[in-house]
């Protein structure tokens, strides 16, 4: 049974055409050398190598290999001084670069007759997101606190906003997608209260340096207990920790006031909903209503992103 052999995947073949190849890129270095205005011998045989590395057919790669041979050859000769084989080298660089001229050109023609691709649904999608992130990269002038709801009249069904955190910073959510304006105004605040942890840490890691510090005043007779370089740095630390805790306090506040906003806006979109109610729509008894904010809490873990885990702590 005939054995099928394929080029592209026998080591003999392989060997033989990577010898080629390193043999015509050297003998094109030599040519350059002596002739400046055949610059192009080299990238010409590594598009053509490139070109024909997936041939199959016997015949087509045994043409290929023999025209390899013998560019080497006329190669060979040419970094000799052969002018016949310069000149027959340069006459074959000059039409290679007229063709390639004029594949350019018929594709430029083409081109302009041609019909633009259709956009994808995906590259459509991400274009409307652009346009959208550049129109609410700015508060709109006509935009009212949101503190200010429930509005108590509203064109269209109610939207009941969604209390969520991003890494302990409480927001409401309308509707997707975020505006640009509010995605920095988080950025901001979580980078402010970053920046507060890393100072601490920095300072409670200068702690130890200090108290060294206080250590070696002693033993020089320098010290004053009045103002030691551990207290200066205790001192930085607990205003930091109270930079903190005033933060979390003003997340906690805001996020209490949030929380009234949607219940606010649960019992008005409760009110105004006829007999039947839309899937997923669940109407909270008076009871529920009337728990102060201040019972629930929302989690989010370090670094989580935005989670909108609410639920009701246990009573104590």
């Amino acid at each position: 049974m005939h054995r099928l052999v394929v080029p592209k995947l026998s080591s003999v073949h392989r060997f033989a055409c990577l010898a080629l190849y390193r043999a015509l890129l050297r003998q094109a270095g030599k040519v350059n050398q002596g002739a400046p205005a055949l610059q192009a011998i080299k990238p010409t045989i590594q598009q053509n190598f490139k070109r024909y590395k997936k041939l199959q057919s016997p015949t087509q790669t045994a043409n290929a290999l023999r025209a390899g041979y013998e560019a080497l050859d006329m190669l060979h000769a040419a970094s000799q001084g052969h002018e016949r084989s310069i000149n027959t080298v340069s006459q074959l660089i000059a039409e290679s670069q007229d063709i390639k001229e004029r594949n350019r050109q018929r594709q430029r023609q083409l081109s302009k007759f041609s019909r633009p691709k259709p956009l994808s649904r995906i590259e459509l999608k991400r274009m409307e997101s652009r346009r959208f992130q550049q129109k609410t990269a700015a508060r709109h002038p006509d935009a009212t606190p949101i503190l200010s709801r429930p509005r108590p009249v509203v064109t269209g069904k109610r939207r009941i906003p969604v209390l969520v955190t991003a890494r302990g910073v409480p927001f409401l959510r309308i509707k997707k997608p975020q505006p640009r304006f509010l995605s920095e105004i988080i950025k901001a605040k979580l980078k402010k209260r970053w920046g507060l942890i890393e100072r601490r840490d920095r300072l409670q890691n200068e702690l130890l340096f200090a108290q060294e510090e206080d250590e070696w005043d002693q033993l020089t007779n320098q010290s004053d207990d009045s103002v030691t370089w551990d207290l200066a740095l205790t001192t930085c630390i607990q205003e930091t920790d109270d930079s903190l805790t005033s933060l979390d306090e003003k997340n906690l506040q805001l996020a209490e006031e949030m929380w009234k906003v949607v219940l606010a806006e649960r019992e008005l979109a409760a009110m105004g909903e006829s007999s039947t109610h839309s899937p997923g729509f669940h109407i909270l008894p008076d009871v529920f209503l009337d728990v102060p904010a201040s019972k629930y809490i929302w989690t989010a873990p370090p670094f989580s992103g935005i989670s909108n885990d609410l639920r009701e702590t246990e009573s104590g």
